[in-house]
């Protein structure tokens, strides 16, 4: 079993997601987490990422941000994914709690682009996600037991 922190910058592109993924997974199998853990917290991560290219860069290729994982004292995974973009809106992930989640429907063009789809998906598979901007850097962070 690892010990340690995974630490990368990352350049935004509509990729990166991917990238991201493929990098950080063997981090997370050498913590010896459940494999059903780690497929839940790479949806997180994909949907992360993605929402950093599209929204805090406006699909602007090239913007650096950061992914830092860990292990924390009390055995939750640590997630942080850290941009220099737009930050989101403080309201969102208040408002987060009471939206429903809407099943997107082949014959209904209009549930296609459900906003905050990801962050709803993001909240029921993590036991704490939390955001804050500092100066110009945006971390989104999120916990999961990892047992």
């Amino acid at each position: 079993m690892s010990t340690g922190k995974f630490h990368k910058q990352y350049s935004s592109c509509l990729e990166a997601s991917r990238t991201v993924a493929s990098d950080i997974l063997p981090f997370w199998q050498s913590l010896g987490l459940d494999v059903a853990v780690t497929g839940q917290m790479e949806l997180c991560l994909v949907e992360i990422v993605n929402n950093v290219f599209e929204h805090a860069y406006s699909n602007l290729e090239g913007a650096k941000f950061e992914i830092t994982s860990y292990l924390s004292d009390t055995s939750k995974l640590v997630i942080e994914v850290s941009d220099y973009g737009d930050s989101m809106p403080t309201h969102i992930l208040k408002d987060l709690p009471k939206m429903d989640f809407i099943e997107p429907l082949a014959a209904d063009p209009n549930t296609w682009l459900q906003s905050r789809r990801g962050l709803k998906i993001i909240q029921q598979l993590s036991d704490k996600i939390e955001y804050h901007s500092h100066k110009s850097r945006n971390t989104f962070r999120l916990l999961r037991k990892t047992s």
